[in-house]
């Protein structure tokens, strides 16, 4: 019998990754602020609820992630290969793209 406690579902998946991008969204905001500096602290944008990782990127490398609305920065242990693939990987960050529902549900998130 497997526990699907430690299995979420794509729609879980893809709200937790909402929740940490509007985060980001706002430290974006911030540094935006207050000008750029060569790299900026953001969370990880995976789907565990109780990841509290950091991730260093610079506030381009940020928005080019932003251009889709399926693409998420996480740590490289944190990709999770039942709901999304690797695009981009970088020495101090994945991207990752949803896929399948979780990848609809990070587009409606988005156009929220």
């Amino acid at each position: 019998m497997s526990d699907t406690r430690r299995v979420p579902s794509a729609a879980r998946v893809a709200r937790n990754e909402h929740l940490f991008r509007e985060v980001n969204e706002r430290i974006l905001e911030l540094e935006e602020s207050f000008g750029e500096r060569p790299l900026a602290s953001f969370v990880c944008e995976c789907s565990q609820v109780s990841c509290t990782s950091r991730l260093e990127a610079s506030l381009e490398e940020y928005r080019t992630v932003r251009t889709d609305p399926r693409h998420f920065i996480v740590r490289a242990d944190h990709v999770d290969r039942d709901h999304e693939r690797i695009v981009r990987e970088t020495e101090r960050f994945v991207v990752v793209e949803k896929l399948g529902l979780a990848g609809e549900i990070a587009e409606e998130e988005d156009e929220a």
